[in-house]
């Protein structure tokens, strides 16, 4: 579906006209639908909607005319332009499982009717899409906009191909019902009715094939274009939602520093009633605040390289210092020097986004990327052996829209992303990552950190930190060579024959000579990728600690990595 009201799906009315084509010879019928339901004929730039309750009876109204499937068909009608561009940038995706990993990822906004899964099945070398509406249907209508939904999903796949395909079979919620044009001719596949959530299944073959109009360039410049065109659509969002598309809209010099009242204005409620929803929501408006400047900060300074009076400005601080001041707290740097990081390692040179966790769970080793277990992922997460996973998945949880709360474990995820969103976001990551092609050159890297990781139980100084401070401990070993596979990404062959060359040198020397060659070292990379991602200072600062470790601390970290022998 193409746009959402609170009171549920609606329905640009251009994209109902083609039912006047397959109605044209039942012009009675036409008639009634007009009367009974407000359909009427319009131009392609009407963008007026069919509101959710016209749309339930006008599908009902088809269904009892022997048209039960004609939302379907509708369906099948769209073109690449609906959903405010959706599919054009599905489609700039590189293979069709990243293509199915974003619908997953974005799924409350692309395919709001419900929850959207994906299943391997490797007996029947063959994969299957799967959507469950939020609630069981309690009306015939809403049994056949998942239908919909469904036919929506074939549409995507068939506009992003390079290849006709159909569907190997498919289920739908619906009830059986005779028709001239039955669901089976129009899904190209046997249909079982009745069924408890919708499926498509497809041949596995297809999840690796390249779409023709993937373009990682593209897809990198389109998403902040698209996840603006989301953010302003008229989907029923949480009030913390609507809260942070007021802070991306106010303007700091002209309002000064934004006020819950003066929010709560803009969006027709008290201070009071704004603190109270909110609260229900599990929020508060200080920290939803504060996450929203922390990432506009590190946006706005760091990554577009915007002058800082500017950012100021628009974020509502009493001046340069101010703000310097909570960049410090936020990430353990100033912007000046962040930025010089983030441009040395734009001259590294890659043609997509770098803090993309993706690539990265693509090239890490068999032993350390094991499959994670969506049901138990909690679980899985605290493992030590998936910190780019744990890492990503802790700053999106730190992100306002999710709160605002800085967690630096994974303890609080499921808190904060909620079980049924974190399955999904681990899953729509894995099937994005593939099987991973791992790189030969970082095999000694992760050893090391396994056997960082297997010194601890025993030594003196940790065994006096409390379990708290032992977990923390783990988590930051775990996460102690995320820059240097950052580092591999963007330099490629190069760093991997230094780190050969380096393999029996003290780790002192290892991180001199990146910063000679390549102008940074992997934990200065390591920190600026931890603050793209959101995570919060503690983190950042033992990353960052460790290319000069001058703390005992630090020191004590980095000589778990000493290779044997060294001074």
């Amino acid at each position: 579906m193409n746009s959402t009201h609170p009171a549920g799906v609606a329905l640009e009315m251009r994209w109902l006209q083609p039912l006047y084509h397959r109605l044209s010879g039942r012009p009675e019928l036409l008639h009634a639908l007009e009367q009974e339901t407000g359909l009427r004929r319009t131009d392609p730039s009407d963008r007026s909607l069919l509101d959710h309750a016209s749309l339930c009876h006008l599908l009902e109204q088809l269904h009892a005319a022997g048209e039960p499937h004609a939302c379907a068909w509708l369906a099948l009608q769209f073109d690449a332009s609906v959903g405010s561009g959706q599919v054009y940038f599905l489609r700039s995706c590189a293979q069709l499982r990243e293509l199915l990993a974003e619908l997953m990822t974005n799924q409350p906004l692309m395919l709001p009717l419900g929850y959207f899964g994906f299943f391997i099945d490797l007996g029947a070398d063959s994969f299957e899409l799967r959507l469950q509406p939020y609630r069981p249907p309690a009306r015939l209508a809403e049994q056949l906009l998942a239908e919909g939904a469904l036919a929506w999903l074939k549409r995507i796949l068939d506009l992003s191909l390079s290849i006709c395909t159909v569907p190997m079979a498919a289920r739908s919620m619906a009830p059986p019902a005779p028709c001239a044009e039955p669901l089976e001719a129009l899904l190209g596949a046997p249909v079982q009715f009745g069924a408890p959530h919708g499926t498509l299944r497809y041949p596995a073959r297809l999840l690796d094939q390249a779409l023709p109009g993937g373009n990682p360039r593209i897809k990198h410049a389109m998403r902040a274009g698209f996840v603006a065109q989301l953010r302003n659509s008229d989907a029923p969002r949480p009030l913390s939602r609507r809260l942070i598309g007021c802070l991306l809209t106010h303007d700091g010099a002209g309002a000064g520093r934004a006020s819950i009242e003066g929010m709560a204005s803009r969006l027709g409620l008290s201070g009071r009633e704004m603190r109270r929803q909110l609260m229900a929501e599990g929020m508060r408006f200080a920290e939803i605040h504060n996450a929203h400047r922390r990432r506009q900060a590190f946006q706005l300074l760091v990554q577009e390289g915007a002058p800082v009076e500017a950012v100021v400005r628009s974020l509502g601080y009493a001046s340069r210092a101010s703000l310097e001041r909570a960049f410090a707290t936020w990430f353990d740097t100033t912007p000046a020097l962040a930025r010089q990081a983030r441009l040395q390692l734009a001259a590294l040179a890659i043609d997509e986004d770098w803090s993309d966790p993706v690539p990265l769970l693509r090239m890490l080793p068999p032993s350390i990327h094991g499959p994670v277990d969506a049901a138990a992922c909690l679980q899985d997460l605290e493992q030590p052996a998936t910190p780019i996973l744990q890492a990503y998945l802790l700053g999106l949880a730190n992100r306002a829209e999710y709160g605002g709360h800085m967690l630096d474990d994974a303890s609080g995820l499921a808190g904060q992303l909620r079980p049924a969103r974190l399955g999904q976001l681990v899953q729509g990551l894995q099937l994005q990552a593939g099987p991973g092609r791992p790189v030969a050159a970082l095999e000694p890297l992760w050893h090391a950190r396994l056997a960082a990781l297997a010194r601890l139980p025993g030594l003196p100084w940790f065994d006096a930190l409390s379990a708290d401070e032992q977990r923390r401990t783990r988590q930051d070993l775990a996460r102690y060579e995320l820059g240097a596979l950052l580092m591999y990404r963007l330099v490629g062959a190069p760093y991997g024959r230094l780190l050969g060359e380096a393999a029996a040198w003290p780790r002192a020397r290892v991180l001199e000579q990146e910063r000679l060659h390549f102008g940074l070292d992997r934990h200065v990379a390591g920190a600026m990728l931890l603050s793209a991602w959101g995570l919060p200072r503690r983190v950042i600062h033992t990353q960052r600690a460790a290319s000069h470790p001058a703390t005992p601390a630090a020191r004590r970290l980095a000589a778990l990595y000493e290779p044997p022998g060294s001074p």
